[in-house]
Order: structure tokens, then sequence, then C-alpha cells
């Protein structure tokens, strides 16, 4: 497999999985937006009506208490008792003395994770780039290793070769006396061959 097709691997998996978890993402986000307007929409509801305690049916996303000026305070039946603040992302406005506090829960990445598992849809589109991306890796990773393979033998064809040739030349340079021309003639050309060759010209 050549590198081009590798990095299309790579490219369309990254895609994949992103897209997967985005569909997540907003399953998430607008069911979370969704409670949580639910609760203020009740509060609000029941605020009117009179009542001083109003119980939400997703007390797990919000605690709103309402401190009025005579010292009145409504709230959720959920600010009764001890509150965990740190799990809460607080908002307050005042004016007239009159007070309003909300906390929303944070959102938790477990949750998020929940939401991806139990969609099948974003879960196989995030799975499916996942292994698209470590096949486009994996792809990639043998490519090198071919490459470098390739280049490795050949270094070794090279040196196989100049050996071979320096051997010759040794050889030349030993019957020097006996045959001089020849030897050297011969010694000059396989000087050239071992140059071009070191050069990358042959």
């Amino acid at each position: 497999m050549n590198r081009v097709l590798a990095m299309a691997f790579l490219v369309l998996g990254t895609l994949l999985l992103l897209a997967g978890q985005w569909v997540a993402f907003e399953v998430y986000v607008n069911r979370k937006i969704s409670q949580v307007n639910h609760n203020m929409a009740q509060f609000i509801h029941q605020l009117y009506s009179g009542q001083t305690l109003v119980r939400l049916d997703k007390a797990d996303e919000n605690v709103i208490i309402l401190r009025t000026s005579t010292g009145k305070v409504i709230a959720t039946n959920n600010a009764i008792g001890p509150l965990a603040v740190d799990n809460f992302i607080a908002a307050s406005y005042s004016k007239d003395g009159n007070q309003a506090f909300v906390y929303t829960k944070r959102v938790g990445f477990s949750e998020y994770l929940n939401i991806l598992i139990d969609r099948p849809f974003a879960l196989g589109i995030a799975l499916s780039g996942l292994i698209l991306f470590i096949f486009g890796i994996l792809s990639l990773l043998m490519e090198s290793r071919k490459e470098r393979e390739n280049l490795q033998s050949t270094v070794n064809t090279n040196q196989e070769e100049i050996k071979k040739k320096l051997k010759a030349l040794r050889v030349a340079f030993a019957m020097s006396g006996v045959i001089p021309k020849e030897s050297l003639s011969e010694a000059k050309k396989i000087l050239e061959d071992i140059i071009k060759k070191m050069e990358g010209k042959t």
C-alpha cells in the first residue's frame, strides 16, 4: 500500500471519528439544555402558583434559590441539606434587595461517554473512524519499514560490489610486475567505477 492511500485512510478515519463524537456531543448538549429549561419553566410556574418549596422533575440538574427583599426564601427541594457546590456552575442576580441564585450541574465526561455508547449510530461512526485511523497509521509504519529495508538492501548490494572491485584492484596491483600495462589500465578502470558508484552516477 502506498503512502498516499495510507494518508487518505488517516484523514478519513479522523473525520469519521470526529463526526461520531460530534453527533454524540450534540445529543448530550441538547438533552442537557432541555432538562435545564424544563427545570426553569417548572420553577417559574410553581413560583407564580405561590409555592415556596419547588419540586423539580430533573432535580440532579439544577438548584434554584430566590431570596426576596422581605427575607422570604423560595427554593427547589434539592437546596435543602448539604450542597456540593464544586459540582455545579453558579450564576446569581440581585436587584432592589432581591437575590436569585441558579446552580447548574457541570458537564460530565462520563455522562457524555454514556450518550456515545447508548447511540449506536454515533458509536458506529466513531469506531469506524478509529479503525480507519489505526489502519492508516499501521500502513504508514509498514511503508516506512519497507523503504528502510529496500534502502538497507541497496546499501548492502553497493558495499558488496565495492568490496569485489577493491579486491580486484588489489589483485591488479599485485600482478603489476608481471603485466604492468594491463594491470594499470584495469586498476584505473576499477577506480573510476568505484568513484562513479560512490558519487551515485551508476
